[in-house]
């Protein structure tokens, strides 16, 4: 459909998502939060006390992947997570206005 055909409210979904996606990093993945050792014998996590450590998560065709993410880009790799969630709620409104649109214009017809 030419954009001049669109309603301003999908044109402006469209324009977000464009923007979104043009712009910055999306993965489609999840931070998890652990608590690990490290195995040295002196320090602080052999009595218990952990380290924290963030890990980038994935599956694949059923193969999980996973990348540790150092301290001073989690808040980076953060955004990227977060960038494509508002990436999929976009695709997800314009779904359902195409959705709405069919409906429309099939009732429009059997009418």
């Amino acid at each position: 459909m030419q954009r001049s055909k669109m309603s301003a409210q999908e044109r402006e979904l469209r324009s977000r998502l464009a923007q979104l996606a043009g712009a910055r990093m999306l993965i489609h993945a999840t931070l998890n939060v652990r608590q690990v050792t490290c195995g040295k014998k002196g320090c602080r996590c052999a009595q218990g006390k952990r380290h924290r450590a963030v890990y980038l998560v994935s599956s694949v065709k059923a193969n999980k992947r996973q990348v540790f993410v150092p301290s001073d880009m989690e808040e980076e790799v953060r955004a990227w997570v977060e960038n494509y969630h508002k990436a999929t709620d976009l695709l997800e409104q314009i779904s359902e206005r195409a959705w709405s649109e069919l409906t429309r214009r099939k009732d429009s017809r059997d009418s």
